[in-house]
């Protein structure tokens, strides 16, 4: 479960709560319990193919084909969100770690941050592979759970503290829900994604166990997504920050002195794991789609490579929301993949169940929108 739980849990819905925050209000908490529900149906669809598209998976034909396509997708969509992951990682240490002490950094930034650990994995990815750095990931995983529970915590106590004295009200924040602020909901589908990991790590766990694991992941992140804005709501009302991705630092640090810190930190290992998890199961997937044509050591340089260039003509919410198209594309073609095999299979019932998560990916694939 840790692989899954690791790419889902990063980061990202603690810096962009705010953001949803902006647009949806009191209702924050029902979005993203919608975006959960739209991505646990989507996993739904992976765990689908785990089960029945797997044991077919070398048959060549219509669904091979799809399979590859849809693995380049993938491949692209992850590049996009490697970057996503440690921009928005660099951006908090900036924030947090240099800013407040007036340091010149010069070239010192968010995306030079992320262009230097995006050097650094591809380098020894190639030298030594990242096995080693995989290892710690039940531990990051561990800890990022643990760090997320505990701002919720400092939330929900501020909340008690708040309620005690008397002085508790429901924010009364609920602006109208705008074409475009449904659009940029749906650039946050990126979000919730990441339980596909589970899809590309058959050489090592059986169907079963990555069915079960990927769903447990699933339900584990909801409710930390959702618990999350439900707790930060009263803070928004009262600190008013600038609804951007470190404003949860200016509302943490009116809950608790520590709590900023424990960000930073979640900052740091959440979004390094993820980008570490997602470019290691990634090189299985580009050598599967290259017939193992392209050396392994050579597939972290090659991805680490692509999240470069993204890093640096893209900003954090542009990132977020391709990575939400293009994942939208790949989830669309895997819709396709299952459709195919449920009408084989005369699974009915499923197939209607498939055609509706197909087409909310073709809508967030044309729709999505970055902030």
């Amino acid at each position: 479960m840790v692989l899954p739980l690791g790419d889902i849990m990063d980061i990202g819905f603690v810096a962009m709560t705010p953001i949803i925050v902006g647009i949806t209000g009191i209702d924050s908490p029902l979005t993203m319990a919608g975006l959960c529900t739209l991505g646990y149906a989507t996993g739904w669809v992976m765990r689908y193919n785990i089960r029945y598209f797997e044991p077919v998976s070398t048959e060549k034909g219509i669904l091979r084909n799809l399979s590859n396509t849809s693995q380049g997708a993938l491949i692209v969509a992850s590049v996009v969100n490697v970057a996503y992951y440690l921009q928005l990682m660099g951006g908090v240490v900036i924030f947090i770690a240099v800013a407040p002490f007036n340091f010149d950094g010069g070239a010192l930034s968010g995306s030079g941050i992320a262009v230097a650990v995006l050097v650094a994995l591809g380098l020894i990815g190639f030298l030594r592979g990242l096995d080693k750095f995989n290892e710690l990931s039940e531990r990051t995983t561990a800890f990022n759970l643990a760090a997320v529970s505990a701002i919720i915590i400092g939330f929900a106590a501020y909340n008690l503290q708040v309620a005690v004295a008397g002085n508790w009200v429901l924010p009364d924040n609920n602006p109208p829900l705008t074409t475009q602020g449904a659009r940029q909901i749906l650039g946050f589908f990126a979000l919730v994604q990441g339980f596909e990991a589970s899809r590309y790590i058959g050489r090592e766990y059986s169907a079963e166990r990555r069915i079960r694991t990927m769903r447990d992941a699933q339900i584990v992140a909801t409710v930390a997504f959702v618990l999350f804005p439900a707790a930060a709501l009263l803070l928004f009302a009262q600190v008013r920050p600038n609804l951007g991705p470190t404003a949860v630092v200016q509302i943490g640090a009116v809950a608790s002195p520590v709590l900023p810190l424990l960000i930073l930190a979640l900052a740091i290992g959440s979004q390094a794991s993820a980008a570490i998890t997602t470019i290691s199961s990634r090189s299985d997937v580009l050598l599967d789609l290259s017939n193992e044509a392209i050396p392994r050591r050579l597939t972290f340089p090659i991805l680490a490579a692509g999240a470069i260039a993204v890093v640096l003509v893209t900003d954090v919410l542009t990132a977020v929301a391709t990575a939400s198209r293009v994942f939208a594309v790949f989830f669309t073609l895997q819709c396709l993949i299952a459709l195919i095999l449920a009408s084989r299979h005369e699974h009915w019932k499923q197939a209607v169940g498939i055609i509706l998560v197909g087409l909310a990916m073709v809508v967030i694939a044309i729709f999505g929108l970055s902030t």
